[in-house]
């Protein structure tokens, strides 16, 4: 078993996105001969789910130790001393869409402040470990520096895993709103390049994402690979057998925000409602996750309410049963959104269910391509849209009961992404290996 020094801040027991791409990884990585000692950082009012970190075999420890109590002690301070102090005039009752990853316009993220004391603790543990490589889940983009840091103090090699982009990431491609971002746009690329030239080798998860970055950073070309986001069939509950809803189940897993706006698929849904002549009791888009006061404004708006049911979050586990009580699973991301994949895509091909994906992204029709009634429509095509939802809906109306869920492919799950993992992780270890015995006199 070789050790490695996993820097992933957000990690299990959490439950937000961000940590389940390395607790899937980290469960395999084991039968490959790698041991991920993980270090990772979770606040007191991160939601939890304890059932994560039982899943993950015993070779895999993982170290909460990111945090620095004197600025988490600090933080709760101010927080308090916020929540005696009124509101100002105008900004009770304020709503918007709900916002995700904007590298240019926040260049900080909440795990920055703690950066120093998680620097301190990842070389601590490196130690303590024997970790013969670190790698870094990023975001947050914070973590990038610490482990560099790392490397430089112990000498071992580093592997950046950026999950997302950074410097190329979508919301850049707008004219700036100011000279904050605009001075944010100017030290993001140098940031990120001086943390590309200190790897020795940088993972993107989607084919897009790779050769835009080895576009922009020749440099990264030759060390650097793409691993897509997976599923494991066994962190997900044994799906029961559906009743066949009455209703006609158009099914959105995840948070609604900018670059999923409540406008953008309520105008799907106004085309499909008024193509098809449905009423509420024909039709039901189901919206798992959060919803701001925003949103639900939109659709009421547009007279969307009675057909809007909006449940709460699922824990992981029970996704797969709540993916097969739907006829038809949508993803939706914005035109500009082009080096992303939406993460829900991979538990939507876990379940087995049809799928409607709305992305820029040609990439996503090779994901799609195990079942023929699977479809990617660019998000600019609203009939387009409202029709492939259509073809879901005609053969519910023949039929009358859910669709039967394929196997999802081999080559998308947990186990085949670690095994790509781990030949990086033999690469960059016999390659440093190598190297340091190079430079021993004779």
């Amino acid at each position: 078993m070789r050790p490695f020094l996993l820097i992933s801040p957000a990690f299990a027991p959490q439950t937000s996105v961000g940590a389940f791409r390395w607790v899937k990884l980290a469960r395999h990585l084991p039968r490959h001969g790698f041991r991920p000692a993980v270090l990772s950082g979770t606040f007191p009012e991160d939601p939890r789910d304890d059932g994560l970190l039982a899943a993950l075999p015993p070779e895999v420890e993982v170290f909460d130790e990111y945090l620095d109590p004197a600025v988490l002690a600090a933080g709760a301070a101010l927080r308090a001393l916020r929540a005696r102090a009124p509101l100002p005039a105008g900004r009770a009752g304020r709503a918007g869409p709900l916002v995700g990853l904007r590298p240019f316009q926040a260049l900080t993220d909440r795990w920055i402040a703690h950066a120093p004391h998680g620097a301190r603790a990842a070389v601590a543990l490196a130690r303590r470990t024997g970790a013969r490589a670190v790698v870094v889940s990023a975001g947050p983009y914070s973590a990038c520096s610490v482990g560099l840091h790392v490397k430089r103090a112990l000498g071992v090699p580093l592997v950046l895993d950026m999950r997302d982009p950074y410097s190329l990431h979508e919301t850049g491609n707008g004219p700036p709103s100011g000279l904050a971002e605009r001075a944010r746009r100017a030290i993001v690329p140098r940031l990120e390049r001086r943390w590309l030239e200190g790897a020795d080798h940088v993972i993107f998860n989607t084919r897009a994402a790779l050769d835009a970055y080895r576009a922009r950073f020749p440099e990264v070309a030759s060390k650097s690979s793409f691993v897509r986001n997976h599923f494991d069939l066994a962190l997900y509950s044994p799906a029961p057998a559906p009743e066949p809803p009455r209703r006609f189940v158009v099914l959105h897993l995840g948070t609604i925000r900018e670059e999923v706006s409540a406008d953008q698929i309520g105008a799907v849904l106004r085309r499909f409602i008024d193509r098809e002549r449905l009423a509420p009791g024909d039709v039901v888009f189901r919206q798992i996750g959060r919803m701001s006061d925003h949103d639900r404004g939109c659709f009421e708006r547009m007279g969307l309410t009675p057909y809007i049911e909006v449940l709460p979050l699922v824990p992981h586990r029970g996704v797969l049963g709540e993916l097969r009580r739907a006829h038809v699973l949508f993803a939706m991301f914005s035109q500009h959104v082009v080096l992303r994949i939406s993460a829900k895509t991979y538990d939507y091909i876990a379940s087995g269910m049809p799928i409607v994906s709305v992305t820029a992204n040609r990439e996503v029709d090779e994901l799609l391509s195990y079942r023929g009634d699977n479809s990617r429509v660019a998000p600019d095509d609203i009939d387009g849209i409202a029709a492939a939802l259509a073809r879901h809906l005609a053969r519910f109306r023949e039929t009358g009961v859910l669709p039967v869920p394929a196997a999802p492919p081999a080559e998308l799950s947990s186990e085949a992404a670690a095994a790509r993992i781990a030949a990086i992780l033999d690469r960059v270890i016999a390659d440093a290996t190598s190297a340091h015995r190079a430079r021993q006199p004779p």
